[in-house]
């Protein structure tokens, strides 16, 4: 099915009930929100756009890129969700290898040139909205699951971002995969009653994680509150403003509001999902010791889709166990793999691989294009293990992993350690050069008061007293901050290229 069917599916079964909220106070009823997309396709077909064709979409989150969205798949074009952060250099490149054929843009975005462009202004929504439409609205067009549905960006923590392709197929599938753990039953799914609360979206629209909030909330029939970007502060105000009951999370969105210092009233709030990254044990209980709230997590990518994680009935039920991702969900094929292709048994750490129709793989011709998907797999880059439940534990990326004197250790297992000690309040551990060992654990410390002689030779020790001898930190920095990517997960690229020069792939 095309995705757009969603939306016009829902526009008919309640056209005045609100579908879609913005931070500012304006909203949106399913049925014209459905009719402003109409309006959307019908721009891109004036720009040239036929199906098939890529429509780059360089803005943050607005109104607009939600039509935007929604008008492309309705007339079977492919959004290129582009990182509104970018500088003009990372834009060019990144046009560069997705050649769309139309780039959106705003007035903040870097100019550039030899591509024909479409400016969101302040009043774009107002216009689309008030456009006439002569003829009657007519259904989406009809897609093969198979058909590209966007092109997405993997988050880039260690190097440059991949374009991934996605599919209609694929990206419905994901949704209703989450929907039907979340639920506890498959769909279809009732329009909410209009006294439900609308999902909160905090995460970037170009983002998977972003994207999938807003097909899970739709797809479920739950209006969606979008915000502009995401603050702590500004959480708190809109779960006041609309009784929002719960949340979905990053890692550090969490840090963020656990280290809000004036009163915080979440008391509507029922539940918390968390993904994008692990989430450390001493964070979730920082969060849920103060407000009381219990945090579930969901384990997946760009690529793989939705794959594992734990729920609020597991929660209840008592079967969540500490540093661990979650339960495989149903329906997932996953086989945990070693370098040269081989299953490995229950316990043994290898590379995440997941059997999937959402991702055709990287787009382009790039030399990793035919390392993501072989045979219907797709290998993660992920690294972890299976109990003897099904549970799924990770130890890290593939690429992260520091090879110290021919023993393998895992920056995740280290930062959780440091992150238990009073003094840390944040912590990314990466490898660097040693002329002995070859790489050597260094960690980057956010201090949570001030730095005092010794403490750097105590965290060393405290790592040491509390795992294996190799896996000591060697080094400690104290920073003000760490460097975080658009989507607020540490960029270990700008770390490692203090001590590898260039591009951290070199580290390979």
């Amino acid at each position: 099915m095309n995705i757009a069917s969603v939306l016009s599916d829902r526009a008919r079964e309640a056209s005045e009930r609100t579908a879609l909220y913005f931070e500012d106070g304006r909203s949106w009823s399913w049925g014209t929100l459905d009719r402003i997309t109409v309006t959307v396709a019908r721009l891109l077909e004036s720009k040239g756009i036929t199906c098939g064709d890529r429509v780059a979409v360089a803005a943050p989150n607005r109104p607009e890129v939600v039509a935007l969205l929604y008008g492309a798949w309705r007339m079977g074009a492919v959004p290129v969700t582009i990182s509104s952060l970018y500088n003009r250099e990372e834009l060019t490149k990144t046009l560069e290898e997705t050649r769309p054929r139309l780039v959106v843009v705003t007035p903040q975005t870097p100019p550039v040139s030899g591509w024909e462009t479409l400016c969101l202004a302040p009043e774009t929504m107002k216009e689309w909205e008030s456009a006439q439409l002569e003829e009657p609205l007519a259904d989406p067009v009809e897609t093969k699951d198979t058909d590209e549905a966007v092109v997405l960006f993997t988050g880039g923590t260690t190097g440059l971002p991949k374009p991934v392709v996605t599919t209609h197929g694929g990206t419905m599938g994901a949704v209703r995969k989450l929907a039907a753990v979340s639920k506890g039953r498959p769909g279809p799914y009732k329009l909410a009653h209009p006294d439900v609360p609308p999902n909160l979206l905090a995460l970037p629209l170009f983002h998977s994680g972003g994207q999938q909030t807003l097909l899970f909330a739709f797809y479920v029939g739950r209006p969606l509150l979008l915000m502009k970007k995401f603050n702590a502060a500004g959480v708190v105000e809109l779960v006041g403003r609309y009784r929002i009951d719960n949340l979905f999370l990053m890692p550090t969105m969490v840090y963020d509001l656990v280290g809000l210092k004036e009163p915080v009233n979440l008391e509507t709030v029922r539940a918390v999902l968390v993904a994008g990254q692990a989430l450390d044990d001493q964070l979730r209980q920082r969060f849920e010791k103060r407000f009381g709230i219990p945090i579930a997590t969901n384990y997946g990518s760009t690529e793989t889709g939705h794959v594992a994680g734990w729920t609020r009935a597991d929660l209840v039920a008592g079967r969540w166990k500490p540093g661990s991702a979650g339960r495989v969900y149903d329906g997932v094929s996953l086989e945990i793999r070693d370098e040269d292709g081989g299953v490995l048994t229950l316990g043994e750490v290898g590379e995440i691989c997941v059997q999937s129709d959402l991702a055709k793989g990287y787009l382009g011709e790039r030399e990793d294009s035919g390392k993501l998907v072989r045979d219907g797999w797709v290998h993660s880059g992920d690294m972890g293990y299976l109990d003897d439940d099904g549970v799924l534990f990770l130890v890290g990326r593939k690429r992260d992993m520091i090879k110290t004197g021919g023993f393998q250790v895992w920056p995740a297992e280290l930062e959780e350690a440091l992150r238990s000690h009073p003094a840390v309040a944040d912590v990314a551990v990466i490898g660097v050069a040693d002329e002995r060992l070859g790489e050597v654990p260094k960690a980057f410390v956010v201090a949570s008061g001030t730095v005092s002689d010794g403490v750097a030779a105590e965290l060393m020790e405290f790592v040491r007293e509390r795992l294996a001898h190799f896996k000591a930190v060697r080094r400690v920095e104290f920073v003000s901050a760490l460097p975080r990517t658009e989507t607020a997960k540490i960029n270990r690229a700008v770390l490692e290229n203090q001590f590898w020069g260039g591009s951290p792939d070199e580290k390979e």
